[in-house]
């Protein structure tokens, strides 16, 4: 999500009123601490979930949970996180009632082994095919948030219509370097080169994604320091002010900034499976360095396309998946919802809804 180009924010002073980015007011602003209440119920619901690790072919480690009973016959939906996240993002305060929760920490974060060099979707989208298989699981639908979208859909076109009934993305990303006219700016490089960023497009994919990934990978490093050391701080700058309600809610049960704290902290502390910012760095030059290497519009599956109304980033992105690399694709932008607020409890709820009542006439 971009943090730059947002609304300002009024801030009272002895030269009087100045004007700062919202971003730059919330690493500021320290936010209110949680009641033990949430602490506690955090960590049970943690300590309640199935946990494993897949050793793959080629050595790597998958590690994942599982929320909900797998041998219940409920319909089984595969979650996949985003940049700078892992699977405890989708913890919620109680299991899922309708279906069960498969949850890998994708490849590169928490405690999954970093992908292999030139680690495509497709790649992605056959250690998903082996992690289904190992658990013996059939047929299956996948929502993915953010960065975990294009892999989503990796997984829809790799495995087909037999076994993925419906894939949703939710906030995603989209294939930056599609030579289509059409194809939206990438939030990075407005984050960059602010209003540039036009520009410069047509350098964008082939010249400064290319320098960034050589040259400036300690940008990954200082970015992931960040999220460590500042986690609440750092996140709640990407919230739209709409959404602060929910972040700063007093309620002993606020799952919602719980799991993303502890999701991204888990996401870029130290682990002995992997190492540096990998999973970020291998993210980032999937969705802008190449194509991908699967036809979207060639998914059989159901394509389901959610964005936040407030999400400017990836709003562009969403619609470009829309009408172009999926035309048959199904879209919804949720009201005065951001990049985050996506995940909250009650805009999750109706997805999920969704994703279930679309995979039954499938």
């Amino acid at each position: 999500a971009s943090l730059c180009g947002q609304s300002g924010t009024l801030l009272a002073g002895r030269r009087g009123l100045k004007r700062l980015p919202r971003w730059a007011m919330a690493l500021l602003q320290e936010p209110a601490p949680l009641g033990p209440s949430a602490a506690e119920a955090w960590e049970q619901r943690k300590a309640g979930l199935e946990t494993g690790s897949l050793t793959l072919e080629d050595g790597r480690t998958l590690s994942f949970h599982i929320d909900g009973d797998r041998r219940s016959g409920k319909p089984v939906i595969l979650l996949l996180h985003g940049m700078l996240s892992s699977r405890v993002m989708w913890v919620s305060h109680a299991p899922p009632e309708k279906c069960v929760y498969v949850v890998p920490s994708r490849p590169g974060y928490a405690d999954s082994s970093d992908p292999g060099p030139r680690y495509t979707l497709t790649h992605f989208a056959r250690d998903i095919e082996r992690l289904m298989d190992h658990l013996g699981i059939g047929e299956f639908s996948v929502i993915g948030h953010s960065s975990g979208g294009p892999p989503a859909l990796a997984v829809a076109a790799a495995l087909g219509r037999r076994r993925v009934k419906v894939v949703a993305c939710l906030g995603g990303d989209t294939e930056y370097s599609n030579p289509s006219p059409r194809t939206p700016v990438d939030p990075v490089a407005k984050d960059m080169l602010w209003c540039f960023a036009g520009v410069f497009r047509r350098w964008w994919t082939p010249f400064f994604v290319p320098f960034i990934l050589r040259r400036c990978q300690f940008l990954f490093m200082l970015l992931g320091r960040l999220a460590s050391r500042r986690t609440a701080l750092f996140l709640r700058a990407m919230l739209r002010p709409e959404e602060l309600p929910m972040w700063e809610e007093a309620r002993g049960d606020n799952f919602f900034r719980i799991a993303l704290c502890e999701s991204t902290r888990a996401a870029v502390d130290p682990s002995p499976m992997r190492s540096g910012m990998a999973g970020m760095i291998n993210d980032f030059a999937a969705e802008r360095l190449r194509r991908f290497d699967f036809d979207a519009s060639a998914i059989k599956s159901k394509v389901l396309f959610w964005s936040g109304e407030l999400d400017k980033p990836c709003l562009d992105p969403t619609l470009f998946n829309h009408e172009v690399l999926c035309p048959s694709s199904e879209l919804r932008v949720v009201p005065n919802r951001g990049h985050l607020g996506v995940l909250a409890p009650d805009t999750l709820a109706e997805l999920v809804d969704a994703v279930l009542a679309a995979a039954a006439t499938t």
